[in-house]
């Protein structure tokens, strides 16, 4: 199989990925919800009315659809339309990448209603009994030492990989680089510790599924800082050698690989059948 058509499938499968079938998966969680737990039933889990959640979940779809067009479009004018496709590879080595973050905006805007939901929960919660867990919540509760202890490695490993090839004296791409791992991965601490340590962020959910989320969320956060940087390492090889076609396929394999540790396993681990739904009930009268 020649280069040509890996990366053909390469990109075409992040497009299918990104764009179609993980939204498409987000979508009929969102459906599940507004038909089997519905508004007047469960008022708690809509502290706005449900038309207004069918409203974002359309902009969601419109969005992931439009950009599924733009992508195959990108697709299709550089297969077919481009003479050769190597002459514009300066262009395509960064593409995956910055099309990669356009396609996640739409995940994005979907996590800040998210939040916004949940805190007009907060607010709307009348309960004045609270429920607090008997079992002490420690960090190595939730994620193995063994996982803290490879991504600390990973992370070190890389300054010495990038200090290593500007002959340790830092120059603005290898300070720029180490920066931005630093920082992500103190973004990543600060969210971590605020979901181990924080207030419940939904207050009527139990704490069997707090924990497994604090799970999750401190895991996903440890495999993708792991993996963040070794993508770094790698785009820094391909760029010393001046590897321009297989930047194009890490750039196109570092999202595909991002969606799987997060919305990929978040739908694996959390299936919305098995979620309990009895606490957003409206409480007895007595």
């Amino acid at each position: 199989m020649s280069m040509s058509i890996i990366l053909l499938l390469v990109v075409i499968s992040q497009v299918w990925l990104l764009s179609y079938f993980y939204p498409k998966q987000v979508v009929k969680r969102i459906n599940y919800v507004l038909t089997h737990c519905p508004e007047q039933d469960y008022p708690k889990l809509y502290p706005v009315p449900a038309k207004r959640i069918h409203t974002i979940k359309l902009v969601y779809q419109t969005m992931n659809y439009l950009f599924m067009m733009i992508g195959a479009g990108l697709i299709f004018y550089f297969t077919y339309i481009v003479p050769d496709y190597r002459a514009h590879i300066n262009i395509l080595d960064d593409l995956p990448l910055l099309f990669g973050i356009a396609q996640f905006i739409p995940l994005f805007i979907l996590e800040l209603l998210g939040y916004k939901h949940l805190k007009l929960m907060r607010q709307q919660n009348t309960q004045t009994n609270r429920t607090a867990e008997l079992q002490p919540r420690l960090l190595f509760n939730f994620v193995s030492p063994f996982y803290l202890a490879l991504a600390v490695l990973t992370y070190l490993s890389f300054i010495i990989y990038e200090l290593f090839l500007c002959d340790f004296i830092l120059n603005v791409d290898a300070a720029i680089k180490i920066g931005t791992v630093t920082l992500t991965n103190i973004m990543f601490i600060a969210i971590g510790m605020a979901n181990l340590y924080g207030k419940k962020r939904d207050p009527y959910q139990e704490n069997t599924d707090r924990n497994k989320q604090t799970k999750f969320v401190l895991e996903s956060f440890v495999f993708i800082s792991i993996f963040m940087t070794i993508y770094l390492m790698m785009h820094s090889w391909v760029n010393i050698y001046e590897l321009n076609i297989l930047e194009v396929l890490i750039n196109s394999l570092y999202f595909q690989v991002l969606a799987l540790f997060s919305i990929g396993a978040l739908l694996g681990r959390f299936k919305v059948n098995e979620l309990n739904f009895n606490v957003y009930k409206a409480d007895k009268i007595a």
